[in-house]
């Protein structure tokens, strides 16, 4: 398979007392213009205001948080900015900058790489949902898989070692505690945009009556199902044997994901807390969570989309 190599948001990175003039850091230069060090493109400003503090009697202290943020790769720079007022000036204020800086650890990964953990493959595709089109299908068993046992809390059994061998068309069990099959699953990785056909949801029908499996979920990277696909779950539930058959597109697939990692400890820097509201240039208000961990393409004016 070939690979694809992308930036993956894999930590975070503190500078203490980072002095920019300095040349501490590699990126100074792209923080002085407001571009991205790893696509050369403009950055997002965000900024979330913090309560005030009373300093020496007459003095105000005015702080905010200011993140920058690349709006096709997601890196981003975030500090601490403050204003004092002082009032033997009236109308006048003392700004600092606090350059104790945090940045998005950025490395490098190939997709389809059956090695990456399945963490890092989550939180990639959060990001860039539409990159499951380049895993490997061991990949997207795994991805379905680490979902699937959150979401129905049980244990996920492999058909096979080989995610491209013959299967019989079940790729991958649910198991209750006590070793029982609760589910069958069957996962098909699309590489295009297209419709998932009713073709492959009846020969996993099939494997389900051969096997003696009442309950299945299908899965599709692809981002919905055919009308015809659609109305299978109605005719299983109706036939002679009664099967119950769930089916997952890729839009529900998305859906998991977030709901998953939105439970998980998000890779925030300093201050900043899950749902804080940070506000951009027009006034759009994003929280943390979604600002560092997820796709920041949905606040950016265009849905930017790499090569």
């Amino acid at each position: 398979m070939t690979k694809y190599k992308r930036n993956v948001h894999t930590g975070i990175l503190n500078y203490d007392h980072v002095d920019l003039d300095a040349g501490a850091m590699f990126f100074s230069n792209a923080l002085r213009e407001r571009i991205c060090p790893c696509c050369s493109i403009g950055l997002l400003a965000f900024e979330h205001e913090l309560p005030t503090q009373p300093l020496e009697p007459g003095h105000i202290q005015f702080r905010w948080l200011t993140v920058e943020i690349c709006p096709s790769c997601g890196w981003w720079h975030f500090r601490q900015d403050s204003e004092v007022s002082l009032p033997d000036y009236p109308g006048k204020v003392s700004r600092a900058t606090w350059w104790e800086l945090t940045h998005a650890l950025q490395s490098e990964i190939d997709l389809g790489e059956t090695t990456l953990p399945i963490e890092t493959l989550q939180r990639h595709l959060v990001k860039r949902w539409e990159d499951r089109t380049l895993l490997s299908a061991r990949q997207a068993e795994d991805l379905v898989a680490s979902l699937l046992q959150e979401h129905h809390g049980c244990q996920v059994i492999r058909v096979s070692a080989n995610a491209n061998s013959a299967d019989g068309g079940i790729d991958l069990y649910l198991v209750a505690e006590g070793g029982a099959i609760r589910r069958a699953v069957q996962v098909k990785r699309r590489i295009t945009p297209q419709a998932e056909s009713v073709k492959e949801v009846r020969n996993f029908v099939g494997a389900m009556v051969l096997e003696r499996v009442d309950h299945g979920v299908f899965v599709t990277t692809a981002s919905h199902f055919t009308r015809v696909a659609q109305a299978m779950p109605a005719k299983a539930a109706g036939a002679k044997h009664k099967l119950h058959l769930d089916l997952v597109d890729g839009d529900r697939l998305l859906e998991m994901l977030r709901e998953s990692n939105g439970e998980k400890p998000a890779l925030l820097p300093p201050q900043v807390k899950p749902y804080q509201e940070w506000r951009n240039a027009r006034g759009q208000i994003i929280s943390g969570q979604d600002l560092f961990n997820g796709d920041i393409r949905e606040w950016a004016g265009a849905a930017l989309r790499r090569p």
